[in-house]
């Protein structure tokens, strides 16, 4: 897959153990830090599984649709990973999105949250706000990150 110049790519220090935060991060169902993005499908995170995306550029409870499917999801290396395309065989559009939790210590974890999209639209410049998913995506780091650091 081709990636674009609008690839999204965010690293966010969290000051509790990797596993606290994962507990938030793989709980899609009580994804109520955040306003930007949910993910709903029947079944809980695994790879295969598919669902709905429901995406809100500004935070405001108005929520566009899209279908995806999960990806690789690994609790061992704390990974959530979906996946969307547009098109025959994703011509139009394709995105991927990573959410990686890393152990620094005891009581700190990096989140690595990316997207890298594919696909004539985000080559042309077209398809999603991307900035604005640039912006956001910053938004739900800091929102899952303020969610487990106040869970005192």
């Amino acid at each position: 897959m081709k990636m674009s110049r609008f690839n999204i790519f965010h690293e966010t220090i969290i000051n509790k153990p990797v596993e606290e935060v994962w507990k938030e991060l793989i709980a899609i169902d009580d994804w109520e830090w955040n306003k930007w993005t949910k993910l709903k499908a029947d079944s809980p995170a695994a790879e295969g599984v598919k669902g709905k995306l429901l995406a809100s550029y500004n935070g405001d409870e108005e929520w566009e649709k899209f279908d995806f499917r999960f990806g690789r999801v690994d609790e061992s290396e704390h990974l959530l990973t979906w996946i969307g395309g547009v098109g025959p065989k994703d011509i139009l559009f394709s995105g991927y999105h990573t959410m990686q939790l890393v152990k620094i210590s005891e009581e700190r974890t990096t989140l690595i949250h990316e997207e890298k999209f594919g696909g004539l639209l985000p080559a042309l410049g077209l398809g999603l706000p991307y900035k604005t998913l640039d912006q956001n995506y910053l938004l739900m780091n800091k929102a899952l990150k303020n969610c487990v650091e106040k869970n005192d």
